[in-house]
């Protein structure tokens, strides 16, 4: 468990969570209040055992614990230090059986006064009342630091709170999170105002690195509704602009906030009444098969069109893919938030693309490939949108439907997506190969709008393509390293690792080597 939350770097509009709790906190000893009227303790030479099995060595006055002495409990706690009057008082030293360690000040057997207590990768410093910390700092092993006041051992009035990437959130704190107050990073953005939870809310000002100025009311960590940006100018005072703002992106003003809207949902429009032609168009350029050649027959489809990066990798693969296997004029390549010049990735155009190749295709002559890429859901379903157009998602189920039904023995299939993993648990069989970016239980890379293409595809179209093609295995598993290598790179803890997966199905290794 982390106590602090790593910070967003992707979306700085954003701020990340900052709420924290302590691995084990005991917020009341009074559980341990050592007194030994009535306990009837029995006497031997190494101490004085309790009736809970606890064990008590060390200094006594009036038949109660007083002065130094150590107590152990048959759990595996121990204390050592001071007593008064049978309860721990004065400074002393409480270790947990999870090695959770108290080190301070005592009083009427809780913590009070200035102490540390150490837990898992956190140390918790400062001034403690009452068995909570109440004003000091707490540091974790990753460089996150806060310093300020506490309740219930979390960040709770004035603070500062610096993270391990450079980023300070300065004012006033509730129960862990930020409530008003300032955000800075490195990158040069700079907030003042409300926050709620993880985001910038109500009113504030956000300063950009390029030095806009954003005033306005925020909602999930974006301006909405009526504002002012100021923007800088070389010479002269800065420009400011009234306006309207929705999801942070500026508008003159309302009337040209829906202006806009309309416009967009016209072109929506044109598009669908457009599409059915346009992939029709794609399909019947197809080439058929040549005799007594292998030949590959290649679908890309990208499905989130919320994302660039989807788009952008749909080309890439296509062209990398033709540096090996001879694809002119047998691909065909689906796109969401492209330029408008592919078809869409919808179920209905890849379902019909798969059908067309199939019936163009030698099933036991050629090579069907198939390559997905998207977000993907912890039930393997690919996501597929189109900005202003509700899609249905690729489920894995129907995904595996759609291509048991074809005739095409041989399928190489690639799935780029988080938990794509279900994929290769779905579709191994004999005659195919799949390759997928993560295990079942795992997210991959790559896939925000900042990435040039994901991961997993840039390792395994970039330098492992040249492992070659030939052996399946050797080509996934050079592009698997390279994963790791990125992964480890950023820092990405190891339980955090995507574990790429494959299966060669042995018919299909036979067939290819042949």
């Amino acid at each position: 468990m982390r106590l602090f939350d790593r910070l967003a770097t992707v979306n700085p509009m954003t701020v990340p969570g900052m709420k924290f709790a302590p691995l084990h906190i005991p917020l009341s000893l009074s559980a341990l209040l050592l007194v030994l009227t009535g306990c009837e303790p029995a006497q031997f030479g190494g101490g004085t055992a309790l009736p809970d099995g606890a064990v008590y060595s060390g200094e006594l006055e009036n038949q109660l614990f007083h002065g130094r002495g150590e107590l152990r409990w048959p759990d595996g706690r121990l204390y050592e230090g001071e007593f008064h009057r049978g309860r721990m008082s004065g400074r002393g030293r409480m270790v947990y059986a999870d090695g959770c360690t108290y080190e301070g000040q005592f009083r009427q057997g809780e913590f009070n006064g200035q102490g540390r207590y150490a837990c898992g990768d956190a140390v918790w410093e400062g001034e403690f009342a009452a068995g909570d910390l109440v004003r000091g700092s707490v540091s974790t092993a990753e460089g996150d630091t806060y310093e300020g006041e506490f309740r219930d051992f979390a960040p709770h009035g004035e603070g500062h709170r610096t993270t391990a990437g450079g980023a300070e959130y300065q004012g006033t704190f509730e129960d862990g999170f930020l409530v008003q107050g300032s955000y800075r990073n490195d990158e040069g953005y700079r907030y003042k105002g409300g926050f709620e939870y993880t985001y910038y809310n109500g009113e504030g000002e956000l300063t950009r690195p390029d030095g806009t100025i954003i005033r306005a009311n925020f909602e999930y960590g974006e301006a909405n509704g009526e504002g002012v940006r100021i923007r800088p100018v070389e010479e002269g005072e800065a420009q400011e602009e009234k306006g309207y703002f929705v999801s942070g992106r500026y508008y003159p003003s309302e009337q040209a906030y829906r202006a806009a809207e309309r416009n967009q949902r016209a072109a929506v429009e044109a598009r669908l009444y457009s599409e059915a032609e346009r992939l029709q168009s794609k399909l019947a350029g197809l080439e058929p098969q040549r005799p007594g050649v292998r030949d590959v027959y290649l679908l890309v489809a990208g499905g989130d069109g919320t994302e660039g990066v989807f788009a952008r990798e749909v080309k890439w693969v296509a062209e990398r893919l033709g540096t090996v296997f001879d694809i002119e004029g047998r691909h065909i390549r689906l796109s969401n938030g492209g330029n408008g010049d592919l078809p869409l990735a919808t179920r209905t155009s890849i379902r019909k693309s798969l059908h067309k190749l199939d019936e163009l295709m030698d099933p036991d002559e050629d090579l069907l490939l198939v390559h997905l890429v998207s977000h993907g859901d912890d039930n393997g379903d690919l996501k597929l949108a189109e900005k202003k157009l509700p899609l249905n998602d690729l489920s894995v189920k129907d995904g595996k439907q759609w291509l048991d039904e074809l005739d095409a023995r041989y399928q190489w299939i690639i799935v780029s997506a988080c938990y794509s993993g279900l994929w290769k648990e779905a579709l191994a069989n004999p005659e195919r190969v799949v390759f997928t970016s993560a295990a079942s239980d795992r997210t991959s890379f790559g896939c925000s709008d900042d990435s040039e293409r994901t991961w997993f595809s840039s390792a395994l179209y970039g330098d492992a393509l040249q492992s070659g093609v030939d052996t399946p295995s050797a080509w996934f598993q050079a592009a698997s390293r390279r994963v790791t290598e990125m992964e480890k790179e950023q820092d990405i803890e190891e339980d955090e690792h995507s574990l790429p997966q494959h299966s060669v199905g042995k018919e299909f290794l036979r067939w290819w080597t042949q």
